[in-house]
């Protein structure tokens, strides 16, 4: 009986992060990123600098939760053997569990990098004695960055929807 509670809780949260994730991943990618291009570059990088932050936030939060649940879920179900073995390639669930936890691992990897440039170079200030150089140097950085930002998101929302729908076919 309490294992039924702990694998209803643990699936109740698993699904809340995995809206909160996904949905974030498509408002970052579908909405704030196209709207950020039709603003002067000054204003678009307050405004990402602002909203990132949050996003960060959320989306690293929906990560970890996704990260615990799952692998809690998959250690109630007894799971956690097989999917690192050749049986989860013969069972319909587990290839499906399989791709969820794939596609998780590779979210942590590209949120975790994403996270690293954000600390360090979108929104590293500059001293006080920085020159036109610096200032030059660090606006390329950023430039660099964000190019490769964006091609991150939509590799994050193509992972985002492999998930839920491994989620989907796994749940049936």
């Amino acid at each position: 009986m309490r294992i039924a509670l702990l694998f209803r809780i643990l699936r109740a949260v698993h699904i809340y992060a995995a809206i909160v994730l996904v949905g974030a991943i498509v408002f970052n990618t579908g909405i704030l990123m196209p709207a950020l291009r039709r603003i002067p570059p000054a204003h678009s990088a307050v405004v990402s600098q602002k909203i990132g932050a949050g996003l960060m936030w959320l989306g690293g939060s929906a990560i970890f939760f996704l990260g615990i649940t799952g692998f809690a879920r998959a250690w109630v179900l007894g799971e956690i053997p097989l999917l690192f073995s050749t049986e989860a390639l013969g069972t319909a669930r587990l290839q499906w569990t399989a791709l969820m936890a794939f596609a998780w691992l590779m979210l942590l990897i590209t949120g975790t990098l994403s996270g690293f440039w954000y600390g360090t170079i979108l929104t590293r200030k500059l001293p006080y004695a920085a020159g036109l150089r610096d200032l030059e140097e660090r606006r390329a950085a950023q430039a660099r960055v964000s190019a490769w930002q964006d091609r991150l998101a939509y590799v994050n929302l193509t992972l985002a929807i492999l998930a839920a729908f491994g989620g989907i076919m796994a749940s049936t």
